[in-house]
């Protein structure tokens, strides 16, 4: 019941609040169209924290689609899924040799708070993330730039150099531990194919990712 009432009183909150901002935009327009993209960035950061792919959304939202698309449109799919495994599913001690270091190593390289992570950190955990959810298929090029927040279509100089420094970076980080990584990429452009060394490794990295409190930045798994 104390969870149904609190639930029922931030309720009412925000909807005092929502009249209180339709208040202020019918009293000052201009001031009002000024400070509210600050204001849904801001929200959409608590809520999403450092996601490229929704933050472009929202940004091409905000500069042009809003005049013709509803916001609801641009909700990333995923938005219900704060975490895909629980964390204590998930435990390293079931590991040994090199699999256990390179997960110990995967850990220091990916702390559980994902929001102080720089642009590299983050982009390596979504790459290494979504190719390891591709498992045996692995991940198209394609699929990895669109979701970096680098463009659709066509891969952009840019996104492929994103992809290919995060994987060295975790080809050696894995090489370190013991362990190879990635099997060599194949095919070109958005179509080239990138893919985790073997089965058993992909699904046991796609586990790690999943029990990270950074899975909000991963797309929805094919089988949840």
């Amino acid at each position: 019941m104390e969870m149904n009432a609190e639930a029922l009183s931030t309720k009412k909150k925000n909807e005092r609040f929502l009249e209180a901002l339709k208040t202020l935009s019918d009293q000052d327009p201009q001031s009002f169209s000024e400070i509210a993209p600050e204001l849904l960035q801001r929200c959409a950061y608590y809520w999403r924290g450092s996601d490229p792919f929704f933050s472009t959304k929202l940004n091409s939202w905000l500069s042009y689609d809003m005049m013709w698309k509803p916001f609801g449109e641009i909700i990333p799919d995923d938005a219900n899924f704060s975490k895909r495994i629980e964390s204590d599913a998930f435990d390293i001690k079931m590991y040994s040799g090199s699999t256990k270091n390179l997960l110990e190593s995967l850990q220091t390289r990916f702390p559980e708070d994902f929001n102080q992570w720089d642009a590299s950190i983050r982009n390596q955990f979504i790459i290494l993330g979504m190719i390891a959810m591709g498992r045996e298929k692995g991940e198209y090029q394609g699929a990895l730039v669109h979701r970096l927040g680098l463009g659709s279509g066509d891969v952009r100089i840019k996104g492929s150099n994103v992809i290919r420094a995060a994987k060295i970076a975790l080809a050696r980080l894995a090489k370190d531990s013991g362990s190879d990584l990635f099997s060599p990429a194949s095919g070109n452009g958005v179509e080239r194919i990138h893919k985790i060394s073997s089965a058993k490794l992909s699904e046991t990295l796609e586990r790690f990712v999943l029990s990270h409190s950074a899975a909000v930045l991963l797309p929805p798994p094919r089988n949840l």
